[in-house]
């Protein structure tokens, strides 16, 4: 789990000790990792100075997995980089998910595990997917940008898709990918387009609109209305039963 940037655009600190429904997004994210059969470790990259920070709250749920944290790196990639560095050996297959994603349906990464499997028992031989992503088509119209505030001609969204996390990959295929990258000075936004730079297919499973990823303060809003919204849908079930 990618945690260990400083929410520079949210502006309100770590962003994986902000909290949605008084709990930390931290903890939220652990939760939706514990529906997963397959998850048997989670590693979660932290700013340097606050591991042990994370590492107490992480353990404050009594995990049903094995939880470590890590000393996360400067951008996105080096904390995937070292994240990955981080797993036992035995481990084969990665999620990499983001901590500001809060509301990933529960058993999502079992779900992309079958995909995975079954994308690779479809393909012809010696060309499986390193891995697949959960993605959305696109709802706006998009357009290329042009000059200053002018727009160019629209682009066709169909075209197009919202890639979200988790992502899961081979581990042999995302690790070799951080390695061209670091070696190439190559800056990817996320993981599936590393891999596709590098020259790996990556497959594609249905997201969700759920679970959105929380960057600016109107996504923190909005969070808080979700949960809320689930939490009383929650209890109105259990009230019924």
């Amino acid at each position: 789990m990618l945690a260990a940037g400083h929410g520079e655009r949210l502006g309100l600190g770590p962003k994986a000790l902000i909290r949605v429904g008084d709990r930390p997004l931290l903890l939220h994210v652990l939760d939706s990792m514990a529906t997963n059969a397959s998850v048997n470790t989670v590693v979660v990259t932290a700013p340097d100075d606050m591991v042990a920070d994370f590492q107490e709250l992480a353990d404050s749920i009594n995990p049903a997995v094995l939880i470590r944290v890590t000393p996360g790196g400067a951008t996105r990639q080096d904390s995937g980089h070292a994240g990955v560095a981080a797993l036992p050996p035995e481990v084969d297959c990665v999620a990499v998910t983001d901590v500001a994603r809060p509301f990933t349906p529960p058993g999502t990464i079992d779900r992309l595990l079958e995909d995975l499997r079954t994308a690779a028992r479809d393909a012809r031989p010696g060309l499986g997917p390193c891995g697949i992503v959960p993605a959305l088509p696109l709802v706006d119209s998009v357009h290329l940008r042009g000059e200053g505030p002018l727009l160019k001609k629209p682009f066709d969204r169909s075209l197009l898709r919202a890639a979200q996390t988790p992502q899961l990959f081979h581990r042999r295929c995302l690790a070799a990918a951080y390695e061209a990258a670091a070696k190439d000075g190559a800056a990817c936004t996320d993981d599936a387009g590393m891999i596709s730079r590098f020259g790996g297919a990556v497959a594609t499973s249905p997201g969700d609109a759920a679970n959105f990823k929380i960057t600016y303060e109107y996504d923190l809003a909005l969070a808080e209305a979700f949960h809320a919204h689930a939490a009383k849908a929650l209890v109105e079930r259990g009230a019924g039963t």
